[in-house]
């Protein structure tokens, strides 16, 4: 949002915002929805622009964790090569997108779809919309607009999992040591393994403790193998040229960007000159390149990246005003779409996302408490600043539910997992 204390300076002050659902290009509107909670849950076929779409969902009640499939029928009146977009929208906005860019359809003929979404542990309870759009080939204008392709209900994950790891507990252990003496040869060995029973599970605790400490950085000290960390407010950045030299190898695993990560921005943001997108590699390096650079952990700017964009530099959201990785949004964002900059240019993209984070983070966006929010903004909260970056607001509940979803992908590290490799 705008800083209101500022008339023209204002504009420097803006983040991309989508508190409103209506604003995403796919809608966000809920479908009523009642079905069994073993069967796949679908819509009625809709038929506009000479194209047919449908789309399925299996389970149809699946619990936080599970796995959805999800099936998208698409049929062409003509010959011709078209983008198929699948949205799953919850009733605080998108909370999954695949896109089959340049498919080829022959008249008549259906070609099926399918995307596995695990839905994550802080996901929205109850209905979802799974939308369908049919664009031009590279997102060149929306043919066909499925809005209620079909439903599913998302209930809460099944509390089974948490009884697993406490039935292994000490009392149990002392109890046969002290009351089963008589049978010499069964108590001896009992015996000798309760003190190596403290023993055992001390390591169980030093094993979770790395787990929450993934979650929660920011990490002040350098890390290892040449890993990228965040950096505490205050500390001297690393040049663009410097992180070009420290990024590490990485396979592409999304070739639809591979002209997009080829090309540098042409020249430095008006309002902001170190951002620059002087950088090329494959998206992975690209967003190793930012994290370097604004001096922010690279596995947050995976987990993020994969929330704004699936990593692929061809989606276009909130009603066609945001581009790319990092979903750069025009009205809020316009220096960075100087030459299409944002667009063209993946390390652009992400040079501008982490200097708009970097700000934040360094206690420069005071204007956020001016307005609607949360809790006091101050410098040094790395989550309440990716917060802002979609709402346009402090800690608001539309920010720290996106700040879950981004610790969510963060913990599963989303972008190793087969269906996010699988495109």
């Amino acid at each position: 949002m705008i800083d209101p204390s500022a008339g023209a300076a204002s504009a420097r002050r803006t983040f991309r915002t989508r508190l409103l659902p209506g604003l995403v290009v796919l809608g966000v509107a809920a479908a009523t929805f009642a079905a069994t909670a073993n069967r796949s849950a679908e819509a009625a076929t809709f038929s506009a622009g000479g194209w047919t779409t449908s789309a399925a969902s299996s389970p149809s009640s699946p619990a936080r964790g599970a796995t959805v499939r999800l099936t998208v029928t698409v049929t062409s009146s003509t010959a011709r090569t078209a983008l198929v977009d699948l949205e799953v929208m919850s009733s605080t906005g998108r909370s999954f997108q695949r896109v089959w860019d340049r498919q080829s359809f022959a008249a008549g003929t259906a070609r099926t779809f399918t995307a596995d979404w695990t839905v994550p542990t802080t996901e929205p309870i109850g209905v979802h919309t799974v939308k369908v759009g049919i664009f031009g080939a590279g997102w060149t204008g929306l043919s066909h607009w499925n809005d209620t392709a079909a439903s599913f209900s998302v209930a809460t994950a099944s509390p089974t999992t948490s009884t697993t790891v406490r039935p292994t507990s000490t009392t149990v252990r002392p109890t046969t040591t002290t009351t089963v003496r008589p049978t010499t040869t069964t108590v001896r060995p009992t015996t000798t393994t309760v003190a190596p029973t403290t023993t055992t599970v001390r390591p169980t605790t030093t094993t979770v403790a790395p787990t929450t400490t993934t979650v929660r950085p920011p990490t002040t000290t350098a890390a290892p193998s040449g890993r990228f960390a965040t950096l505490p407010p205050g500390s001297a950045l690393p040049s663009g040229a410097a992180c070009a030299t420290r990024v590490r190898p990485v396979a592409e695993v999304r070739p639809v960007n591979a002209t997009y990560n080829a090309t540098k921005g042409t020249k430095a943001n008006t309002l902001y000159p170190r951002v620059d997108g002087q950088f090329t590699g494959t998206t992975d390096e690209v967003l190793q390149w930012a994290a370097c650079k604004w001096g922010i952990d690279e596995d947050i700017v995976r987990a993020q990246i994969a929330l704004e964009s699936w990593w692929s530099m061809l989606v276009v959201g909130d009603n066609g005003e945001s581009f790319g990785l990092g979903q750069v949004r025009v009205p809020y964002h316009a220096s960075a779409f100087v030459d299409d900059n944002a667009k063209r240019s993946s390390a652009y993209n992400v040079d501008y996302t982490y200097e708009r984070f970097r700000s934040c983070y360094e206690g420069n966006e005071t204007w956020l408490n001016t307005v609607e929010r949360g809790a006091t903004y101050a410098a040094g909260d790395l989550w309440g600043c990716l917060g802002v970056w979609f709402s346009g607001r402090w800690h608001t509940p539309a920010a720290d539910g996106y700040i879950a979803r981004v610790q969510e992908y963060l913990n599963q590290r989303i972008w190793t997992t087969p269906g996010f490799v699988a495109g």
